[in-house]
């Protein structure tokens, strides 16, 4: 039993150590992020200076949509000039826009529009080199446990952000306390990318990459042998990042204000809750990144996406904690296991030499989806609050309808698949 779960939880980590610093670069820059965009900024602008929905949907948005038009150029010139520039400098650019923040005069809160534009492209150069690093150093049979990792860490880090943002404004007296506490989390995530990551050039074939013992999960591409097919298939992959981003980022600045205006939690009342959800996350996300490679990475999302929509039907009808935290624990399984599978998918379906371009692409269409989420949740939490659940919830579904429809089969890898290095 004790072999099993050091095989579940650190068998991934000795065979690729260097996961170990990808994932503290992830967990202190979604930190930051998850700080200034879910806790720090809705507070601010909202509960401050008594904004609407609305101005905060926007602000979001124009974040998102500067990230989502650099997306696709910074992956693709990670290509060329290789992954670890970016990682690098992304943070460094915007270290420094939390802190102005929180020193903005309320006079002068629309001034958050232009930090949000620099915000936007630091996000851009730091995400899809990353995950397309990710994508050069670990083979398909594995990559689904890999991206797992990163997708846990990741998830983890918002809760955790929150949990520490509440806590520090609360030591503190101040709202505005939490953005200095992001702008160091920019600053450790650029000082460990540049110490720490592997030095990958772009469009490099690594040894790890190439994996002849696990043709189980081969590249996607293989399963669209005319180029029609691969223009159809590509559409409808951005179709679902679009619906399956806008679904979930639709929540993201109200999350937090409907526990507290509308389930009327206390602030340690929040934190527990995203402790204990956050427990659940560091427990099962690795386990279900094996449970994926093993089914097929492709299924993995299909089921994953589907529980998350019916369960997000079911969220907005919980009116006690009782019900809302079983219901919201089904929901974050469905994500921890669907998300790191979709990016084993999307990175299986480039070559090596175009994969963070691949990866940048697709992310677009997410950051599509991520712009029209904020300015719809915000239009629908002005109308009611309960609205921005059903909202995500009929995302989710034509996210799940065309996954169902558009995904290649994957054959999953047996149990007998045992991990070695390449």
């Amino acid at each position: 039993m004790l072999t099993r779960l050091r095989q579940t939880y650190l068998g991934v980590f000795r065979e690729y150590p260097f996961l170990f610093p990808f994932a503290v670069v992830t967990f202190a820059g979604q930190a930051a992020f998850a700080l200034v965009n879910i806790y720090a900024l809705p507070v601010y602008l909202v509960q401050g200076l008594h904004l609407s929905g609305l101005t905060l949907g926007a602000a979001s948005a124009t974040f998102l949509c500067v990230e989502t038009l650099l997306k696709f150029p910074m992956g693709r010139w990670s290509d060329r000039a290789g992954r670890n520039g970016f990682v690098v400098l992304g943070p460094l650019l915007i270290c420094l826009n939390p802190t102005f923040f929180a020193a903005l005069p309320t006079r002068l809160w629309f001034l958050v529009f232009p930090l949000r534009v620099v915000d936007g492209a630091g996000a851009a150069a730091l995400w899809p080199p990353l995950f397309a690093a990710v994508g050069d150093l670990v083979p398909d049979r594995s990559r689904g446990a890999a991206m797992s990792v990163l997708n846990t860490v990741y998830v983890a880090a918002i809760g955790g952000a929150i949990v520490c943002g509440a806590l520090v404004a609360h030591l503190t007296g101040s709202d505005r306390a939490p953005f200095l506490l992001a702008s160091g989390c920019l600053v450790v995530t650029a000082a460990v990318a540049r110490a720490s990551l592997p030095r990958l050039p772009g469009a490099r074939v690594s040894a790890a990459a190439v994996d002849p013992v696990s043709d189980a999960e081969s590249t996607v591409a293989s399963d669209v042998p005319h180029a029609a097919a691969g223009a159809r298939l590509l559409v409808l992959m951005l179709a679902v990042s679009i619906f399956m981003s806008a679904g979930v980022l639709i929540l993201s600045n109200f999350l937090i204000l409907y526990l507290k205006m509308d389930m009327r939690l206390s602030a340690g009342g929040i934190s527990a809750l995203l402790a204990a959800l956050g427990v659940a996350v560091l427990a099962l996300g690795l386990p279900l990144g094996h449970l994926a490679d093993r089914w097929g990475t492709s299924h993995a999302v299909r089921l994953s996406v589907t529980v998350a929509a019916l369960a997000m039907w079911v969220l907005p009808s919980c009116r006690t904690m009782a019900s809302f935290v079983p219901v919201a624990l089904i929901l974050i399984v469905g994500h921890i296991m669907g998300t790191p599978a979709w990016l084993a998918v999307v990175s299986q379906l480039a070559p090596a030499a175009r994969r963070g371009g691949a990866m940048g692409l697709v992310a677009t269409g997410e950051g599509v989806g991520a712009v029209v989420g904020p300015l719809l949740g915000g239009f629908l939490w002005d109308k009611a609050h309960h609205w921005v659940f059903y909202g995500s919830a009929c995302l989710l579904t034509l996210a799940a309808a065309l996954a169902l429809a558009a995904l290649p089969k994957s054959r999953p890898v047996g149990p007998d698949v045992r991990t070695k290095r390449p």
